[in-house]
């Protein structure tokens, strides 16, 4: 008798989306809520500055699996080939229910990823740009909180960058676990 498959047998990507809307600055080198163009309205980003925000892994987490951290950004204008910009991402992370880890450790963990543009991309291009393999990582289990900063730390554009959000690419394999503190899946 063939086997139904269930929404616990499917593994597949999933997002954990922190818009820039909602994030907070540091105070002195923040974006700047700009028009973008069309009477809508988007953080500025120019050389310096930075947003932060806070994930919280989702209990659909496949244990053992790395997360992607990526920004969504434009330019609001025609960018030519070999144009670039470069963000970083700064984070550090740790699990939940008193396991004794710390958000607080120093140094927090940092990397740089570079768009370079190719000379085809439209004004106001949506831009997803992902963290490589190697800058990936886990994201242990359910209940773990990411703190992040994202700064636009150089750019060689014409136009204006604006960022949108601050995203996780993580793998699901389940939409539940059977426990809601640790051990999550026992």
């Amino acid at each position: 008798m063939p086997r139904h498959l269930t929404v616990n047998d499917l593994t597949g990507w999933k997002d954990n989306i922190q818009w820039f809307s909602a994030a907070k600055g540091n105070g002195t080198t923040e974006p700047q809520w700009q028009d973008i163009g069309n009477g809508l309205y988007g953080f500025m980003f120019t050389t310096g500055d930075e947003l932060f925000v806070t994930f919280h892994v989702n209990h659909d987490y496949a244990l053992g699996t790395k997360g992607y951290p990526h920004i969504h950004f434009f330019s609001d204008s025609v960018e030519a080939a070999g144009e670039s910009c470069t963000w970083e991402v700064v984070y550090t992370i740790a699990k939940g229910h008193s396991q004794g880890q710390s958000l607080t450790t120093s140094p927090a963990t940092s990397f740089e990823m570079t768009y370079t543009y190719a000379g085809s991309e439209v004004a106001g291009e949506h831009i997803v740009l992902e963290c490589s393999d190697a800058q990936a990582f886990d994201l242990i289990e359910p209940d773990t909180v990411i703190m992040m900063g994202v700064k636009l730390v150089a750019e060689t554009v014409t136009g204006n960058i604006f960022g949108i959000c601050a995203d996780l690419h993580y793998q699901s394999d389940r939409e539940i676990t059977p426990n809601k503190a640790p051990d999550f899946y026992a």
